[in-house]
């Protein structure tokens, strides 16, 4: 697989383990983590944008719809992954702050996180970017 730098925003810290595994097992190894929205802009500054992050909008906090906000505004990150069960209210809100960004909207994984599904996410953003690349 073509590497990829990822973002988890998870506070749970068996949930981001089991995340980073997934990916690991999948191929991908350039993985940030972060229990917090703090550490995201940490690593974010730190490391520079991400080709893809993962995080539940409706983290206790507000700190996954602050993340999504941030990538749309600082264009930290090319494509977003939602985690957790989204009620549409929030599906809304994220939708609307990402329509003027270049941050795409690649799917929506519910707890527990399915490798499958997460592999095929990824393979249609792996395929998105090589067709753009071509372009």
């Amino acid at each position: 697989m073509r590497t990829l730098k990822t973002l988890i925003l998870e506070p749970n810290p068996f949930q981001m383990i089991a995340l980073h595994q997934m990916l690991n097992a999948i191929g991908v190894y350039d993985v940030l983590t972060a229990p917090s929205m703090s550490a995201a802009l940490c690593s974010l500054g730190r490391r520079g944008m991400v080709d893809i992050a993962f995080c539940d909008p409706q983290l206790k906090g507000g700190d996954g719809l602050a993340l999504v906000r941030h990538l749309a505004e600082q264009r930290e990150a090319r494509a977003l992954i939602l985690l957790g069960n989204v009620v549409p209210s929030v599906m809304s809100d994220v939708q609307a702050m990402l329509a003027d960004s270049e941050v795409k909207l690649l799917g929506h994984l519910h707890t527990p996180v399915s490798a499958v599904l997460m592999r095929r996410l990824l393979d249609v953003y792996l395929l998105e970017s090589m067709l753009q690349a071509r372009a």
